[in-house]
């Protein structure tokens, strides 16, 4: 590598790492936290332009002027609460909404008045719950239970920023149950997502930022408001077809601090529980997004400012420049950051960036001008990406196993590939593409290097590895088979939470091949690629395709198998691969979460398979009905329906 090519390689790791570093400063270090999130405030309070007032939800406020209609201002009058529930009902609400919570008894007979108009109402309602130690003791949580059925619950607990204890965020309410958000009777969809769903929408179901609705005018609240008592007389339009949400307004109860605190100390910044509450529910159904940038936007913004910061330093032209083209770059961003808001441009950083941008110019001058590597250092640098560290450490060792040159040798390949990843790059954007392979393959790599495998290189969504290459392994071979087992499952794993999050992500199909190829540096001193040729690489990569066609995921040569005497495996049978004129022997790794039966009942409907036994069809057929997911069973259970009751293959494709 030339000078000027480490040059800027070491600008690029320079830019990189004061990139890293700035994200973590911001998202770790809490006084940096709060200051970006205060920045955001400053802009979400001052700089937005007004919009009208919400369509869709209306906001009917227990006030205290309703208090004083009622003997006692708590718990909120129950009668009076259902009467409140009959009128919006009957005013043609679509949603009803209380964001109250009813865990104690009052009079027996309102009591029992209040729980048959929520046995009975036909309008979908909700009512506020909470199971939180520090709202609710035990004797309260019986009494909220048996009072509100679970189909009738919403979270009512609110997001406070740990950091400076401000609402920021939607609660999505649930619990999490095997990767998955599940709403349950103790912990139910949050107040959000409950309101949203009843009216026919589709909430998030991770916390979500605040999109806050500002306000038309001073005087006007974001959303339509009307004093509780007054229900009863007011139009019926005011209310028809829309999500109602009943709560209370009092000036010392039920209040949260919100970002629009930084310049309103009234309603808005020491805002009603039930008005948070509105400004969530309309964001999500009139699909306003979030206004700050997403996390890969903001890590993009601080890479960005951190080559920037690289770029200024490398005109040398010393701290004073340096400093003063930074003031103006930094400082123009700052105002085109705040300004560009009010006219609809993304919530993007300004602590991040601005740090990444002063470490770049730092560590600039630090960095600069150092001498070349060693040839040490460069087997280190490039294997340690590839191979596990034990393996580097003996490359480092004996560098000249890194030489230009190629050595034929026996070793073991393994070929991975998602089933359909064609497909599913069509359905994603690009950004949300990159994370998904990037993260998968971050997991694959892992376990190839856990058991010594060297990666030869990505294709797209595949994977070559080699064993007992550049380090001999005697047992090479059982190294790959067992680090298929287990990339398989964390590849079903991975897949099954991704199709959970709607991520359409297939199956990983893993083909493994033992034999002769040659392997080493191929290129120039300049540029090179460590990697093997020769047939058995291509035997390799058609054994990894012809899981497609037996439904498999995991498929062996009879060469691998051979030098695995401490694993076992069943034969799919005998192949003959695609440009192949003999067959070869095909099988699938036994795992430990295999069914022995099934295990013990396909040996031996296999062996009556290739003892061309009569009873062979009837074995297979048995099998398919005891074990019907089974895929070789499957497999050959197919081809006796059409007449073939072989164990020979002839593959018509790769």
């Amino acid at each position: 590598m030339s000078k000027a090519q480490k040059q800027a390689l070491s600008a690029v790791l320079i830019a990189i790492l004061a990139a890293v570093m700035a994200v973590c400063a911001v998202r770790y270090f809490s006084p940096l936290t709060n200051l970006e999130n205060k920045m955001a405030d400053i802009r979400v309070a001052a700089m937005q332009k007004p919009m009208e007032a919400s369509k869709d939800v209306v906001v009917v406020a227990i006030n205290e002027d309703t208090l004083t209609a009622f003997p006692y201002r708590s718990p909120v009058d129950r009668g009076f609460l259902a009467e409140l529930i009959t009128q919006l009902s009957a005013k043609g609400a679509k949603v009803i909404g209380v964001d109250v919570i009813v865990d104690q008894p009052t009079e027996p007979e309102k009591d029992a008045q209040l729980k048959a108009v929520l046995d009975t109402t036909s309008t979908p309602l909700f009512m506020s719950y909470t199971s939180s130690p520090n709202i609710v003791n035990q004797d309260q949580l019986a009494f909220l239970n048996a009072f509100v059925r679970p189909d009738q619950r919403a979270e009512a607990n609110l997001l406070s920023d740990p950091f400076d204890g401000l609402v920021r965020r939607i609660n999505p309410g649930g619990e999490m149950q095997k990767g998955k958000l599940a709403d349950t009777g103790a912990h139910p969809a949050g107040f959000v997502r409950k309101a949203v769903t009843l009216f026919g929408g589709k909430a998030p179901l991770t916390p979500t930022e605040i999109a806050w609705r500002p306000r038309p005018d001073a005087e006007t609240q974001p959303f339509p408001s009307f004093p509780a008592q007054f229900v009863s007389v007011l139009p019926d339009e005011f209310f028809r077809d829309k999500i109602v949400l009943v709560g209370a307004t009092l000036s010392i109860t039920d209040r949260h601090r919100t970002p629009l605190s930084i310049i309103d100390d009234g309603d808005q910044g020491n805002m009603p529980g039930v008005f948070i509450q509105a400004h969530g529910i309309s964001q999500i159904l009139e699909g306003r997004a979030p206004p700050k940038m997403p996390f890969n936007g903001v890590v993009s913004l601080t890479v960005l400012f951190a080559a920037l910061g690289v770029a200024v330093s490398l005109f040398k032209r010393g701290i004073v420049f340096n400093v003063g083209v930074g003031l103006v770059l930094v400082g123009s961003y700052w105002v085109g950051a705040v300004i560009g808001f009010g006219y609809g441009l993304p919530m993007v950083p300004l602590i991040g960036p601005s740090i990444a941008f002063a470490l770049s110019i730092w560590m600039m001058d630090v960095f600069i001008g150092r001498a070349e590597r060693k040839q040490r250092e460069f087997v280190q640098g490039t294997f340690s990406r590839y191979v596990s560290p034990a393996v580097v450490d003996q490359l480092v060792k004996n560098p000249s196993s890194v030489g230009i040159s190629g050595d034929r040798q026996e070793a073991t390949f393994i070929f991975t590939d998602i089933a359909g990843f064609t497909t599913t790059s069509e359905l994603l954007g690009a950004e949300e593409l990159s994370d998904v392979l990037n993260e998968y393959l971050d997991g694959a790599c892992e376990i190839i290097l856990k058991y010594e495998g060297t990666i030869d290189k990505f294709i797209g969504d595949a994977i070559m590895a080699i064993f007992n290459a550049p380090i001999r392994q005697a047992d090479h071979a059982e190294r790959a088979v067992r680090c298929a087992l287990e990339l398989d499952a964390y590849a079903e794993a991975f897949r099954k939470d991704r199709n959970a999050r709607d991520i359409p992500i297939g199956v990983t199909r893993i083909g493994i091949h033992t034999g002769q190829a040659v392997i080493g540096n191929f290129g120039s001193q300049s540029r090179m690629d460590f990697t093997a040729l020769g047939d058995t690489v291509n035997t390799a990569a058609r054994t990894e395709g012809v899981n497609k066609y037996f439904g498999t995921r995991v498929c062996c040569t009879e060469d691998a198998v051979e030098r695995c005497p401490n694993m076992k495996f069943r034969q799919i049978g005998d192949i003959v691969l695609k440009g192949k004129t003999t067959p070869t022997g095909l099988y699938s790794p036994i795992a430990e979460t295999d069914d022995p039966a099934m295990i013990q009942g396909y040996g031996a409907a296999y062996a009556l398979l290739t003892s061309e036994g009569t009873g062979a069809e009837a074995a297979f057929r048995d099998l398919a009905v005891a074990f019907p997911e089974d895929p070789i069973v499957q497999f050959h259970v197919k081809r006796m329906d059409n007449g073939i009751i072989s164990a020979r293959v002839v593959m018509d494709d790769k």
